[in-house]
């Protein structure tokens, strides 16, 4: 935790986590006794929490800042951390301790704590974005063995990006460079082995066919005797087209494609666990009294049934009922043709709920039944499951994932009618997206957008 040149930048947020800690303790007290020292025996939870989290923070390793920063990634980290912390805590009052704790003590003061923690940490990761960006910040120097297309990806979205703090030192190619690549030329192949011998460059990545195997051994045999950190990009990545993880499997390197992290059981249990708590929240408080109203006007305007129920494919390509509220006069073609723009078949008011998005409410009925999430790629009729599988590559991974009432793909703008195959793709490639970056906080991002879009924003592609 306490450990290289981030030694300061660790111990200053431990005490500030610490400080946190402590102002929501007495905060809470206040809250919950109207004074801001509780009953002594109450301190002894105050050390519990501090050794808890000194835990949490080693086991999650919460102070590491990663050279390529992606914010919403750091803070999903540090809110699954939080979660155990929580859980941890009650779990240590209960069987450990005989003394009743206020109930809204402590709800209090993880509350508190848990706010106040993440608030801190997005203004501290904007800190260190802003640190970055300016000139006199100490860059990381990286040299490049090779060039290819992905050599140039890592080059113009990472390397050459000023938040991200690396410079490059050089690049070694038998290759003819263009543009401004040609400043950073040091040389051919022949010279990368003297440069690591009489240089002292801090990185070195390597992208060589595999028939420079003994060449990069040499290298890397020289890095490693040198104290230079080495990068492979691997040769065969240039020809596939989908992300892959390596992992071992008794020291044979199997491949794996696709990173999944909603396969992990502790995420799964969070957002399932988040669907259940938001969707009954919504039950109670709005849907309690806006899906009278809503029900009394579909059926004062139109005639037929209140909800529309639709077989829709799900998770792992197995059918459930989508249920929707009524926008459409009741008609044989729902099951086969998508709604267009001045589609006759659309009522008046359920003009007003497909442009809102308000047909889609009852839907929060299939998140507690297990059957959709609050977010995930939004499921499609049977009948365009069938079509686009076979029109659209990849189409049927967007099903390894529980459907959403709202998506990634949604908040893009790639929603309502697909006049196209090319809709349909950039519609799926949107949702496997999301299937490989998923976390909490990006499915609050999603949600978030989505309340705003509803109240405040009307999308020209629902109809």
């Amino acid at each position: 935790m306490f450990k290289g040149k981030n030694r300061f930048q660790s111990i200053l947020l431990f005490i500030l986590d610490l400080s946190i800690l402590i102002s929501s303790f007495y905060l809470a007290s206040f809250i919950s006794f109207g004074d801001f020292n509780p009953n002594y025996y109450y301190y002894s939870l105050l050390l519990g929490w501090g050794i808890i989290w000194v835990g949490v923070v080693l086991k999650y390793n919460l102070y590491e800042v990663p050279r390529i920063l992606y914010v919403d990634k750091v803070l999903s980290k540090n809110f699954s951390a939080i979660t155990v912390f929580i859980v941890l805590s009650a779990a240590a009052i209960y069987f450990f301790t005989s003394y009743k704790f206020s109930r809204i003590f402590f709800i209090t003061v993880v509350s508190l704590f848990s706010f106040l923690l993440l608030i801190f940490r997005i203004l501290f990761l904007y800190l260190v974005k802003s640190q970055r960006l300016k000139k006199d910040f100490r860059k990381r120097g990286v040299i490049i063995v090779g060039m290819n297309q992905n050599i140039q990806r890592l080059i113009s979205r990472v390397y050459s990006r000023p938040q991200y703090a690396f410079f490059i030192e050089g690049i070694f190619t038998d290759t003819k460079l263009k543009g401004r690549l040609k400043n950073n030329h040091k040389g051919g192949l022949d010279d990368v082995k003297d440069y690591l011998l009489t240089n002292n460059p801090k990185e070195v990545v390597i992208s060589l066919p595999h028939s420079y195997g003994d060449y990069i051994d040499e290298l890397i045999h020289i890095a490693d005797n040198n104290l230079v950190r080495v990068r492979v990009v691997p040769e065969f990545s240039e020809y596939l087209s989908q992300r892959f993880s390596i992992k071992y499997v008794e020291n044979v390197p199997v491949m794996k494609f696709r990173k999944e992290p909603m396969q992990s059981l502790s995420n799964r249990i969070l957002k399932r666990s988040f669907d259940i708590v938001f969707s009954l929240m919504a039950v109670v408080f709005i849907f309690s009294w806006l899906f009278p109203i809503i029900a009394l006007i579909i059926k004062l305007t139109s005639k037929g049934p209140v909800f529309f129920s639709q077989e829709r494919t799900g998770q792992d390509n197995v059918s459930f009922m989508c249920l929707k509220f009524r926008s459409m006069v009741v008609n044989t073609d729902s099951d086969n043709l998508q709604a267009t723009k001045n589609d006759s078949r659309v009522t008046p008011f359920g003009s007003f709920m497909r442009k809102t998005s308000i047909d889609e409410l009852p839907q929060i009925i299939n998140v507690l039944f297990n059957q959709m999430s609050l977010v995930g790629p939004r499921p499609h009729m049977l009948k365009h499951t069938e079509e686009y599988r076979v029109l659209v590559n990849k189409f049927m991974v967007r099903h390894f994932a529980k459907p959403g009432v709202t998506g990634w793909a949604q908040i893009l703008g790639f929603r309502g009618e697909t006049k196209t195959v090319k809709d349909m793709e950039k519609r799926a490639n949107a949702d496997i997206w999301y299937i490989e970056n998923w976390s909490f906080m990006l499915d609050l991002k999603i949600i978030f957008r989505t309340v705003f879009g509803m109240l405040f924003k009307r999308d020209k592609n629902a109809y």
